[in-house]
């Protein structure tokens, strides 16, 4: 079936396909997280609660980054319409947020 000119074109596929596999990452990276946090509370893994806790961080990270592209695409989709003062905020807090989430992220971590 070939598509017609006048048809618009969307982003749907993918921003489907980035939102389910953020989700299944960030849940993994959740799963992940809330093992060691048990294991550190019972005291299986008392002494090397430093290096989990950067573990932690680190998983944390992966799951905001597996979310910030779910949720970019769904947002780029959507400003892709819209005027070149919309777009230029959209990049602009775009940036921000990953900004944000990794300096926020780097700093738990270390």
């Amino acid at each position: 079936m070939s598509k017609k000119s006048n048809e618009p074109t969307t982003n749907y596929g993918i921003v489907k396909v980035t939102a389910f596999w953020g989700i299944i990452i960030s849940g993994i990276a959740g799963i992940i997280t809330f093992i060691i946090q048990c294991l550190i509370r019972w005291n299986v893994i008392g002494s090397a609660g430093a290096v989990m806790g950067r573990v932690i961080g680190v998983m944390n990270l992966i799951a905001n980054i597996a979310l910030f592209v779910s949720v970019f695409l769904a947002a780029y989709a959507h400003s892709k319409s819209k005027t070149k003062v919309f777009r230029a905020l959209f990049w602009v807090f775009s940036v921000l947020a990953f900004l944000g989430i990794l300096g926020i992220n780097l700093l738990s971590i270390f």
